[in-house]
């Protein structure tokens, strides 16, 4: 044997330092793997809240990609698979109206078709704030008039008796869309629905100056001799 290699001799020694470096013992291993869990549910629970934020603000933009920004706008009927917002049915016809209350109230005004029918008012971020069916109609007509806390504080102020046939809303913001459904009982009656949902008037509107009272004494009639 060469006199440069020498043989080992013994048992290998082992860096018990090293081994400490790079050992985990079974309470770190818990406490990762608890950590990995809680993670895991966090990623859940903020997918789960996220998701429909998205989905709603895609609502806006769809609707606003389409709509007309003044008046009503018919949206294509639904279609499996093709749709303009998840979830409508083909047996209604649907209107949608832009509103921006920073240019003023807003008002809707339409006659009722035969059927069933209802109005829901969407915010910029998709969230219904206000729905109404034909249920709750008063006439073969509605009427509905929507203002911002400013506007409804100066309404109120102007006008404490209002009138009882118009349904005044006060929305949370200033920008949002109305969404119109009536229902096609029969397909031959779709045009006739389709018309109706179309004479919808969707307009902003400046609200009349209020009547005043005379104050003071009333004036004396004038003598029918003179």
């Amino acid at each position: 044997m060469s006199e440069h290699i020498q043989p080992i001799r013994g048992p290998v020694a082992w860096d018990s330092d090293s081994k400490g470096r790079w050992a985990i013992n079974g309470g770190q291993l818990g406490f990762l793997a608890a950590i990995t869990v809680v993670l895991a549910a966090i990623v859940h629970l903020v997918t789960i809240l996220v998701i429909p934020s998205f989905a709603t603000r895609d609502a806006w933009s769809r609707i606003n990609e389409i709509a007309e920004p003044v008046g009503i706008t018919l949206l294509p009927r639904a279609r499996p698979g093709d749709e303009v917002l998840p979830g409508l049915d083909p047996a209604i016809v649907y209107g949608a109206c832009l509103f921006n209350l920073n240019d003023g109230p807003f008002a809707i005004t339409a006659p009722m078709p035969g059927d069933y029918w209802s109005v829901s008012f969407h915010t910029r971020e998709g969230v219904i704030f206000y729905a109404v069916n034909d249920e709750a109609a008063a006439s073969r007509r509605f009427d509905i008039e929507i203002r911002d806390a400013r506007q409804m504080r100066q309404f109120r102020l102007e006008y404490p008796e209002p009138d009882e046939e118009i349904l005044t809303i006060e929305a949370p913001g200033e920008i949002g869309f109305a969404l119109i459904r009536a229902l096609v009982s029969k397909q031959s009656l779709r045009p006739r629905v389709e018309a109706a949902v179309a004479a919808t008037v969707c307009e902003t509107f400046v609200p009349p100056p209020p009547v005043t009272e005379p104050v003071g004494p009333p004036l004396p009639r004038p003598s029918p001799l003179r």
